[in-house]
C-alpha cells in the first residue's frame, strides 16, 4: 500500500491486516480521520492527551500521551493521498519511527465505506509477531466502532439539519408542571432542532441538545454546576446561559421559551 510519496519504512515489519465495511460516506470518514481533537475525547481509554503541532491539507502532526503511560509523550503524524484514497499514520518516539498504520478507502454508496489497514511495527521479534499481529485488528476494530458511532450519529444530524425548518412545530406541549418535574431529563423536539429541559438549582432550564462544533449529542448530565460536555471533542457549556465554560469561544442556540400557565399549571415549550 506504499506509495512514491509515503514509502514504507524498510525498518517495519507487516504484522498484520484489518479489512471492514464502515458504515459512514467517503466524506465522513475523511473528515474522521482529519479530526485529530477527538482522540482523548471519544478513544479515552487509550489516549490521555493530543496536542496539535502542524495541520494542513497534508494532514496533522501532534504530540499525545497514550492513557497506559501518560508521562510519556510521542508524535502522532498522519499523511494523506486523498485523491488516492490512503493515508498513513505515524509513531515516532523522539525522531525513530516506532510504527506506521497504512489505510486505504474505498467508498461503496453514500453510507458505506471499505477500510483496508496494514499494521507495520517496529523491533517486533519474529516469535511475537503473531501474538501482536492479532492484537492490533482487534483494538482498531474497537477505535473504528467508535468513530462509525460519531459519524454515522454526524450524518444523522447533517441530515436533520438540511431538512430545514419548515413546516415544523413552532410549541409543544408538556403537560402540568409535576408531570414534567418527574419526566427531566427530557429530550424534546422542536422547530426541526432537539432540545433538552433539566433540573438545576431549583429551576428547569433548556438547552440544545447538540453541540454547535460539530452536532455531537449533549445527551449526559449536566453535572452539579450546571455543565454539559460533548463525548466527541470535549466542548463543555453552561445550561443555563448556554456559554462555553471552557474557554473554546463557541455557545449553544438560544433555547425556545418554557411557558407555565398560572391558572391551569400547565407547560408549554415555545419558539419565539
Amino acid at each position: 500500500m506504499a506509495s512514491d510519496l509515503f514509502p514504507v519504512n524498510p525498518a517495519l515489519h507487516r504484522v498484520g491486516t484489518l479489512t471492514r465495511t464502515i458504515g459512514a460516506s467517503l466524506e465522513r470518514v475523511w473528515e474522521n480521520v482529519f479530526d485529530w481533537e477527538h482522540l482523548p475525547w471519544l478513544h479515552h481509554t487509550d489516549f490521555a492527551s493530543i496536542d496539535l503541532l502542524d495541520s494542513g491539507p497534508w494532514g496533522w502532526r501532534a504530540s499525545a500521551c497514550s492513557t497506559a503511560w501518560p508521562d510519556h509523550s510521542f508524535t502522532v503524524e498522519l499523511l494523506t493521498e486523498v485523491e488516492e484514497g490512503r493515508y498513513v499514520s505515524r509513531t515516532l518516539d523522539g525522531d525513530a519511527v516506532t510504527g506506521e498504520i497504512w489505510t486505504a478507502l474505498a467508498p461503496l454508496d453514500h453510507h458505506r465505506t471499505d477500510i483496508h489497514v496494514e499494521f507495520w511495527l517496529a523491533g517486533i521479534p519474529q516469535a511475537a509477531r503473531e501474538e501482536v499481529g492479532a492484537a492490533y485488528p482487534k483494538l482498531y476494530q474497537r477505535l473504528w466502532n467508535e468513530d462509525e458511532g460519531m459519524m454515522r450519529e454526524r450524518a444523522r444530524q447533517l441530515e436533520d439539519v438540511a431538512a430545514s425548518e419548515a413546516g415544523c412545530a413552532r410549541e409543544v406541549a408538556l403537560g402540568s408542571f409535576s408531570e414534567l418535574i418527574e419526566r427531566l431529563p427530557l429530550r424534546v423536539e422542536l422547530g426541526g432542532a432537539d432540545w433538552r429541559l433539566v433540573w438545576v438549582d431549583g429551576e428547569v432550564w433548556v438547552h440544545d441538545a447538540r453541540c454547535p462544533h460539530s452536532l455531537g449529542p449533549l445527551c449526559e448530565g449536566p453535572d452539579e454546576s450546571g455543565q454539559v460536555e460533548c463525548p466527541w471533542h470535549g466542548y463543555r457549556f453552561d445550561v443555563k446561559t448556554g456559554q462555553s465554560s471552557d474557554g473554546r469561544r463557541l455557545r449553544l442556540r438560544k433555547p425556545p421559551r418554557l411557558v407555565r400557565d398560572g391558572e391551569t399549571d400547565e407547560v408549554t415549550l415555545a419558539l419565539d
